[in-house]
């Protein structure tokens, strides 16, 4: 079972596009605008996560593929590609997601009709990142008027300001049994 699905209390109501996105494995395509924060630092940072480039109007392609315990997500930015390896954590309760050198440990809950995901831990190269120095994250997904899942990812780190915000929407295109 997907790993936000998991952490979920049972019988959670997700918005139809969302559930699909989170039960079945597969590719999904569509459209995002992608803006990065500014300075050194967070570029630094931003690249040791493999985010991609600021873009607006930019085709994206998600494909989830489900590998043992683990939910492979590859998101395939206009070509820069960005790896993700989730799982749920039953100490916590949470997801585990690893971006490269990062892992953070993600909250969903069912606010107003949207998926909301909060960051409660971070660890860069298996350090834990002090709770003061935690990213926000302001992150939902939902369903639009036109059936599509939405996503809006946002993130902000103290004395940083914004890490990365990336919005748009994904609709299916092949089942996971097709993927090469």
């Amino acid at each position: 079972m997907d790993p936000f699905l998991q952490a979920l209390p049972p019988q959670s109501d997700l918005p139809q596009a969302v559930e699909i996105l989170h039960s079945d494995p597969g590719v999904y395509e569509g459209r995002c605008d992608v803006q990065r924060g500014q300075g050194r630092l967070v570029g630094i940072l931003l690249n040791l996560a493999g985010f991609p480039r600021a873009g607006h109007d930019v085709p994206v392609r998600v494909t989830v593929v489900h590998d043992g315990q683990y939910w492979l997500w590859i998101r395939d930015f206009a070509g820069h590609v960005t790896r993700s390896r989730l799982c749920y954590d039953p100490k916590t309760g949470c997801v585990r997601e690893r971006f490269g050198l990062v892992s953070i440990w993600l909250k969903p809950l069912i606010v107003e009709g949207k998926l909301q995901i909060d960051i409660q831990r971070l660890t860069l190269l298996r350090l834990t990142v002090p709770t003061i120095l935690l990213p926000r994250s302001s992150t939902f997904e939902m369903q639009d008027d036109r059936g599509r899942y939405v996503f809006d990812v946002s993130a902000e780190a103290p004395f940083l300001g914004l890490l990365i915000h990336y919005h748009g929407w994904l609709t299916p295109v092949h089942d996971a049994d097709e993927i090469d």
